[in-house]
């Protein structure tokens, strides 16, 4: 790839392309391009995939998510394979507005389109003040999936500041809501499967609950994300931190309101060309009896799901 494809959801900077290389060290010409067929002749060895033409955006995003390691490249592509067919109902998304309707009325997925001076992309995540379920949560995390599909596709950043607007939010049924088996499958498919880096995960909330789930956070999160996890009271200090010409206005920021960003994707995960691209990825499955032996166990091996169903050599 020698250029970033610009879009009206997702646009980046002039050197964003080089700065990006440059700091997984493989901003040499010819050296990514090299990298990119490494991986892609990998990915037709594999015996056990059952789609093997992935584009060369999405195999080099994979590559720069993992900081330039082909073997994490590897491992990230097999197992978003394993994920999508040991817990397809994340990804089983047919038509967004529809699968995940409760929760795009209350609440809101908003992708900043501005990279900051670092090369950093902003998402926020407002709750809204409705009664939150576990299947109103288990929208959201579809949602996200499909989000992070279409940012896999397409972006090319460094990392993201993830924001959590929870100032809304009823804490007390949110935290009844909050199902632990659900938010470790989400948190394995978003940051090991599709590798997204997170350099700040940012709440915003003046109830004094929210540490409960700081709590809850820090039983899942690695050591380094724990160390980026911050707590605002207020959207004035959430700006100071993260910035706000990369905020939405509802949010402390200079950007549009949340929700108006919110419906320009809806629009384009809706559109017909980015359906066809879903239901292709969702073929991009495992056929666990063509896995070479061990692999299984050594990679997935006490995960929680329903690997008990499986029957491992």
């Amino acid at each position: 790839m020698e250029a970033i494809q610009e879009s009206k959801l997702l646009r980046s900077h002039p050197d964003t392309l080089q700065a990006v290389r440059d700091e997984i060290n493989l901003a040499k010409p010819g050296e990514m391009k090299a990298a990119v067929k490494i991986l892609k002749e990998w990915v037709q060895q594999q015996p056990h995939f059952k789609k093997k033409d992935f584009s060369e955006h999405m195999l080099e995003n994979t590559i720069v998510v993992g900081k330039g390691s082909m073997e994490r490249a590897k491992r990230q592509i097999d197992k978003v394979c394993t994920m999508r067919s040991l817990w397809p109902h994340f990804f089983a998304i047919e038509d967004v507005r529809t699968d995940c309707a409760d929760t795009i009325e209350d609440g809101c997925i908003a992708v900043m389109p501005n990279l900051n001076k670092e090369h950093h992309r902003v998402l926020v995540v407002k709750v809204g003040k409705s009664t939150m379920t576990s299947q109103k949560l288990l929208q959201h995390y579809k949602f996200g999936v499909c989000v992070s599909e279409y940012l896999k596709a397409h972006d090319y950043v460094n990392s993201y500041h993830y924001v959590l607007d929870l100032r809304q939010a009823n804490m007390t049924d949110f935290l009844k809501s909050f199902n632990l088996t659900d938010f470790r499958q989400i948190y394995t498919i978003l940051v090991d499967c599709f590798g997204m880096r997170l350099k700040g995960i940012h709440l915003v909330s003046e109830s004094k609950l929210v540490d409960t789930l700081i709590g809850i956070l820090k039983q899942f999160l690695k050591p380094k994300l724990i160390s980026r996890l911050h707590h605002y009271s207020d959207v004035e200090q959430l700006a100071k931190a993260v910035g706000e010409e990369y905020l939405p206005q509802d949010v402390g920021g200079k950007e549009r309101c949340a929700r108006d960003i919110q419906e320009d994707w809806l629009t384009e995960l809706s559109s017909k060309s980015n359906m066809e691209y879903m239901r292709m990825m969702r073929e991009a499955t495992i056929d666990e009896s063509l896995r070479p032996k061990g692999d299984f166990s050594q990679e997935y091996a006490g995960m929680p799901g329903t690997f008990r169903l499986l029957t491992v050599d």
